[in-house]
């Protein structure tokens, strides 16, 4: 007997089984997370706070002063710098440049030691302390620095370069801002400045100062003079405004509680809040003041972290 053929019927699209099919994927999910998760919070990186210093420096915008005489051409004809255009350091009666005039030749020569350079900007005779330091305008603008060239036609009388006297001191003018503890400085009448932020700090003495609101004006002696200040009276002084000293962290390492900034310290094989006082600084940095000492452990990212027993080995 021949059993006849007959196709199977098509199946039918059954939701409840694909619903549980994903509610078990949903599931699987959940507890592959929340095994990781108890893992994480078991096992969280560890950071252990350093020494660290920041500093805070203001820069100020301003201008320098300083005592120069323009040195004249003592005939007409070419003129030539045997030393150099400069700025470069010249002793009394050296010669600063040569006036050819045919056959002959003139000497101008240093009537002091001092910086000698090639150079004007028609303000020679005019950028006084007294036509700058008044109210609270503006600085002047210096004008553009002529350098004087070998060669170069010259008429008697007319300067072929400065001389800027040594010693002596060289000065700032320039406006600030009152931060960080510039106010003790200035009520000590000195500045720790430097020439730039890598620089080495140094005092320079106050001889005036004038304050409308939070503003300042200062006068300062600065406690150096090299030779390539007299290539421009514009001038940036940066101001050390004081030092914090404590325990660097990673600034992941804070995290706001309750309105308190604070870390979560491991102490043995728990971690606990512990609140902080301090500032950020740069890097993604975080010097902490108050809370925490240098070797302290703490939990490198305090967003996935909380108080408990973990497992650091």
């Amino acid at each position: 007997m021949v059993r006849r053929f007959e196709p199977d019927e098509p199946r039918r699209f059954n939701p409840m089984y694909w619903l549980m099919v994903f509610l078990v994927i949903i599931i699987w999910i959940w507890a592959f997370k929340l095994y990781f998760d108890r893992y994480e919070y078991l096992h969280p990186e560890i950071t252990w706070a350093i020494p660290g210093i920041d500093v805070e420096l203001v820069e100020i915008s301003g201008v320098l002063l300083w005592k120069e005489v323009p040195l004249p051409a003592s005939a007409e004809g070419i003129v030539t710098y045997p030393q150099g255009t400069g700025p470069v350091r010249v002793s009394r009666g050296s010669v600063v440049a040569k006036i050819t005039s045919g056959n002959r030749a003139y000497e101008v020569k240093a009537y002091q030691q001092g910086y000698f350079v090639a150079a004007l900007d028609g303000k020679e005779q005019t950028w006084r302390y007294s036509e700058i330091w008044p109210g609270f305008q503006t600085l002047p603008e210096p004008g553009a620095l002529n350098r004087l060239k070998n060669g170069l036609l010259v008429e008697k009388g007319q300067p072929v370069g400065k001389l800027i006297e040594q010693p002596q001191e060289l000065r700032f003018i320039g406006y600030s801002r009152i931060l960080g503890n510039m106010a003790e400085q200035i009520k000590n009448k000195k500045l720790l400045v430097k020439m730039d932020g890598v620089d080495t700090v140094s005092a320079a003495d106050i001889r005036v100062s004038t304050k409308t609101g939070n503003k300042i004006k200062l006068y300062l002696t600065l406690p150096w003079f090299q030779p390539e200040s007299v290539l421009s009276r514009k001038y940036t002084l940066t101001i050390e405004a004081g030092r914090t000293e404590g325990a660097l962290v990673p600034q992941t390492s804070i995290i706001e509680l309750d309105g308190r900034s604070g870390v979560y310290m491991v102490r043995g094989s728990r971690v606990v809040f512990v609140p902080v006082r301090g500032k950020r600084v740069d890097n993604k940095m975080f010097i902490i003041t108050e809370g925490v000492s240098v070797g302290d452990a703490i939990v490198e990212d305090a967003s996935t972290a909380r108080e408990g027993r973990i497992q650091l080995w």
